[in-house]
């Protein structure tokens, strides 16, 4: 036996002041307790317990001991813990990351719901554009994250959100715009838009593009990095904005924004989760099960919806 171990036998025999029942607390014969307190008491040159007809008490050597040696079993019973926990999956620390609209209108909520169930857990969400996200998962900096496109080269991403972006305006332009407008007269008003690596802009010119107006021709008024920007902008009556549905329902049903029908215009896309295939805390495939579960449960409703 360990150190260590021996150690763990003289507090049993300290806390329950017997060898008796320090050998039934530790499922240890009692020879095998007085043993190791024998032979700590040999390495020390100096006797730990008086024995008496009441039991076993703390000699001012054993006492000493005692008040200098007994936190370490707490933080090695801590620690063990904590161990079986992070093998279990149910303690840990993990980071993950996502693009804007998942990062900031989709996780949190879940994550929230998540972390109820296991308050043991810490999380740490980072959120950007999808493009940056993907690089930083590439460069393994987090085990999972959530992506406004689907990687070419990486085949095992999963499709997990839909999303609708659609073109608003403040009231305060409405009278400009009454009924469905044609494409090509986007290009007379200005436009807020996300910068260059946002993915939701991506999806924005891949559809205007569909119906005939490239990039260059779009009348690019303020270009902004973030959704609540974009959507301040446009509140402000700056031009025309395209954002997730998913970041403008609140303002939609407040009537701080009003939504642009533009004819022929749909604008949907998806969201996509990727996980690195690595050895890895099993901690992070609890969390990314849970997840997963809630994308099928958010998908089985939207197509009862329908």
């Amino acid at each position: 036996m360990s150190y260590l171990q021996a150690l763990a036998v003289f507090l049993a025999v300290a806390e329950e002041r017997s060898f008796s029942a320090a050998a039934k607390k530790m499922s240890l014969t009692q020879p095998t307790v007085s043993f190791h307190i024998d032979s700590m008491e040999r390495k020390f040159g100096c006797p730990l317990f008086l024995r008496t007809s009441r039991g076993a008490e703390l000699t001012v050597y054993g006492r000493t001991l005692y008040e200098n040696t007994r936190n370490v079993q707490d933080m090695l019973d801590r620690t063990e813990r904590k161990i079986r926990d992070l093998c279990q999956g149910v303690a840990g620390q993990v980071t993950i990351g996502a693009g804007t609209i998942p990062g900031e209108y989709i996780l949190p909520a879940l994550l929230a719901q998540f972390l109820r169930d296991h308050p043991t857990v810490s999380i740490n969400l980072i959120s950007a554009d999808s493009q940056s996200i993907y690089q930083l998962w590439q460069k393994d900096k987090m085990p999972i994250c959530f992506i406004g496109f689907c990687p070419a080269d990486q085949p095992q991403a999963v499709k997990v959100w839909s999303d609708e972006i659609v073109p608003v305006i403040s009231p305060r332009l409405a009278a400009d715009f009454l009924g469905d407008i044609s494409p090509s007269d986007l290009c007379r008003h200005p436009q807020v838009v996300r910068h260059e690596s946002s993915a939701s802009r991506s999806s924005v010119n891949k559809a205007l593009l569909y119906l005939g107006i490239r990039p260059e021709q779009c009348n690019v008024s303020l270009q902004v990095s973030g959704n609540e920007a974009l959507k301040r902008a446009v509140m402000a009556a700056a031009g025309i904005g395209f954002v997730s549905r998913r970041a403008v329902e609140s303002e939609l049903h407040a009537g701080t924004l009003i939504q642009l029908r533009v004819a022929g215009l749909s604008i949907v896309r998806s969201f996509y989760a990727l996980r690195q295939t690595k050895e890895e805390l099993p901690l992070i495939g609890v969390l990314w099960d849970f997840l997963m579960a809630k994308a099928k449960e958010a998908e089985f409703k939207g197509a009862e919806a329908q």
